[in-house]
């Protein structure tokens, strides 16, 4: 793929913190499916606080939660404010919490800056102690039961063990500024390296390798074999590594792609992206972001999402999957993450709430809530949630879905463009329009379309009439000044949040329906791409209503 814009990796981690948005969710096809009713409240009872299945992050509470099997919740730490201020910053919050291979330890790193040395935290799940020292840290994780990171200088492994002092692990191979550790494992970790630009290497750009305990660096990709790095994940017990590869970058033109790798040498990662309705009703072509990716058995569970920060947000502008083998199944829209444990348990952060960003300020985190479907029932465990994170145990032991979920339906719309609400009959109308026209029933179309000319019916019986008129009354009318509807409604948006030709969410909808291509706004000081129904080569349709009845009264220049 092609790449489209500098590469920034100084600005990595602030840029991430800061583009990862979406909005409501929709069921997902796990074995039990959310329900659709009223989540119930958690349930009454000591919590298991020695045997904890997810943590999770509240920055507006400061603290670090956990939740165990029955859904029962507990605060299990505070956040603590950098050693070079008095108070806890929004800059502070920590982007991953991660877990030992048996749970019995929790680490998570915090810092004010990339050229700033932050704070590791290593919380003592068993007896709730926690503690906290300044860290020259690239990137967490667990070499076994060490907590692990690369010193800020490439030179080492930095281990914080159990029980003992900190100590390094000179590594044979000093890797380069910006390079940081990905994921742990049980006897190596998986490290990130940054080349340096030239010789077809862009700006960002990198290749992973392998450090094991007596600091041997090796290759993990084939010779020349590169990447981008955005998040990364070990599988449970097992040599298997998932990351997001930042494949090109820039202001607000980010697109990631999830690769997964053996964990053998040499040998090459599997890319591939879904290639379902929902995926391409998400409108995540380009740009995309990953939002949230984790190991389920020996499959995968993620999520596409647009960008909050950059382009205009709807429920269907994010896509949750899980992954096995090369098969896709969708699990739903509107998360900002999903994740299976064991016995059917299922995690869900929904229902967001956008922090207003952009990439030169810090700025809160999206925030969501996290939910745990157990025993046919969807418990809430918090609100205002930015992170969430399963134990080993419960990932390595969670069942593939038995089903997907739902795709998004092609219906006739209730609303018009802008999401007001449509007359009844104006409703039923467009519905014998669209049924009439899915059973390629030109004559009642022809007798629907009353009044119309001589010419508007020879269009419609012609041989694409009925299929055209369908992909036009499954979009949202615009009301014109007389009070016409005109199916499509759009006609030129911009993606891009706060202008005065944003796209709405309607207008997003029926850009994917209309299946339109991304473009750039000629001549119109937009930075983001616009979607133009022209390209869809419809004839609009019109309809009326005269006291009450709805007419279909012709067709419209389009």
């Amino acid at each position: 793929m092609p790449r489209t814009g500098p590469r920034l990796p100084g600005l990595l981690p602030l840029f991430l913190a800061t583009v990862l948005a979406v909005t409501a969710c929709t069921s997902a096809g796990d074995e039990p499916a959310a329900p659709k009713s009223r989540p119930a409240t958690t349930p009454t009872g000591k919590p298991d606080r020695q045997h904890p299945v997810a943590a999770f992050l509240q920055p507006g509470r400061e603290a670090v939660m956990m939740t165990d099997a029955a859904g029962r919740t507990w605060k299990a730490a505070d956040l603590e404010p950098s050693t070079a201020t008095s108070s806890f910053n929004a800059a502070q919050v920590p982007r991953e919490l991660v877990w030992s291979p048996d749970a019995s330890r929790l680490a998570w790193i915090d810092t004010s800056g990339v050229s700033e040395t932050g704070q590791i935290h290593l919380l003592d799940v068993r007896s709730g102690q926690l503690a906290s020292r300044p860290c020259p840290c690239a990137g967490l994780g667990f070499l076994g039961e060490d907590a692990v990171s690369l010193a800020n200088d490439g030179r080492s492994l930095l281990l914080f063990p159990p029980s003992g002092k900190a100590r390094r692990i000179a590594l044979d191979e000093r890797l380069p500024p910006y390079s940081q550790l990905a994921t742990g494992g049980t006897d190596d970790v998986t490290l990130f390296s940054l080349l340096p630009e030239g010789d077809e290497i862009h700006r960002g750009e990198g290749t992973l390798v392998v450090a094991d305990r007596e600091g041997e660096v090796r290759p993990l990709l084939p010779d020349k074999g590169t990447t981008s790095f955005a998040e990364a994940q070990r599988q449970p017990g097992g040599e298997a590594v998932a990351w997001a590869d930042l494949e090109s970058s820039g202001a607000c033109w980010p697109v990631q792609t999830v690769q997964t790798h053996p964990g053998t040498s040499g040998a090459g990662p599997r890319r591939g992206l879904p290639g379902d309705a929902a995926f391409r009703h998400a409108l995540v072509e380009k740009p995309r972001m990953v939002t949230h990716l984790a190991w389920a058995g020996d499959g995968l569970t993620l999520t596409y999402s647009a960008l909050s920060t950059c382009q205009v947000m709807a429920p269907e502008r994010t896509a949750s999957y899980h992954l096995r083998d090369g098969r896709w199944t969708y699990l739903g829209s509107g998360m900002l993450g999903i994740a299976f444990g064991a016995e059917g348990r299922v995690v869900r952060l929904k229902d967001p709430v956008y922090a207003k960003a952009d990439i030169t300020n810090a700025a809160d985190p999206t925030t969501g809530t996290l939910t745990l479907t157990t025993g046919g029932s969807e418990l809430v465990l918090g609100k205002g949630v930015s992170v969430f994170a399963l134990t080993p145990a419960e990932s390595a032991a969670a069942r593939p879905p038995k089903s997907p979920a739902a795709q998004p339906g092609a219906g006739v719309a209730a609303v018009d463009d802008h999401g007001a609400r449509l007359p009844a009959a104006v409703r039923q109308l467009a519905r014998d329009i669209a049924e009439a026209a899915a059973r390629g029933d030109s004559d009642r179309l022809v007798e629907l379309c009353d009044p119309c000319s001589t010419g508007e019916h020879d269009w419609i019986r012609s041989g694409d009439g009925a299929r055209n008129v369908l992909r036009a009354i499954r979009t949202h009318p615009m009301r014109q000044p007389g009070g016409d509807l005109l199916y499509p409604g759009l006609t030129m948006c911009v993606d891009e949040p706060g202008k005065d030709i944003s796209c709405t969410p309607q207008q997003l909808h029926d850009a994917a329906a209309l299946r339109l291509k991304p473009g750039l706004a000629p001549g119109m000081e937009y930075s983001g791409s616009s979607y133009t129904a022209s390209d869809a080569v419809l004839v609009p349709l019109t309809l009326r209503l005269e006291k009450g009845t709805a007419r279909w009264t012709g067709l419209a220049a389009g």
